[in-house]
């Protein structure tokens, strides 16, 4: 690779990785595979980047850590299912339980105004909101709200029309409105 793409990619995945750890732990509910998926991510975006202009890195990216999540994903399910079929020796140790975003009142200092513990339980109460959406109402709300993404980009990173984003998102706004009193903005 030439050393000015080199600079550029480094300055892109600089600029890129909080954000999309974010996004990966959300989906993902496991920092520590959040961070391993996010690391291979970065490799074959690295070994592809050379291919594309610098303004599709993003959707590249993008579209490279959906897929690797959705891969793993399957992957988890299939094992559950697999769990029941064949005794636990034949596949491993049980995986641990991840629940990453569960905050405890106890854990918060004692010092704590009435506005942080609603604040909590308001973040709570959206997050579980937003786990119960349909995967793919989920991926169209954290790349538009949460990644600030357009629609054209989180099209192209979904691997969908234009309009069956703008639906899915709508559907989640509606869903998460209706379950959270309507304190979810539009935008």
């Amino acid at each position: 690779m030439k050393p000015n793409i080199d600079r550029e990619l480094e300055r892109f995945l600089g600029q890129i990785r909080s954000k999309t750890l974010a996004f990966a732990v959300f989906r993902l509910k496991d920092e520590d595979t959040a961070l391993d998926i996010l690391q291979e991510t970065m490799m074959g975006f690295v070994r592809s980047a050379h291919r594309y202009e610098e303004e599709a890195w993003t959707n590249l990216f993008y579209k490279i850590l959906t897929r690797r999540i959705t891969d793993w994903q399957r992957k988890q399910t299939w094992r559950r299912k697999l769990r029941h079929i064949l005794p636990f020796s034949q596949l491993g140790e049980p995986e641990e339980e991840y629940d990453n975003f569960h905050t405890d009142a106890d854990n918060t200092a004692s010092n704590s105004t009435h506005s942080q513990l609603s604040a909590d339980e308001l973040s709570s109460q959206f997050e579980a909101a937003l786990q119960q959406l349909p995967p793919r109402q989920q991926e169209a709300y954290l790349l538009r709200q949460w990644q600030g993404l357009s629609i054209k980009e989180t099209a192209a990173i979904m691997q969908c029309g234009e309009g069956s984003v703008k639906t899915h998102f709508s559907r989640a706004m509606h869903s998460l409105k209706d379950q959270l009193g309507g304190w979810i903005n539009e935008t």
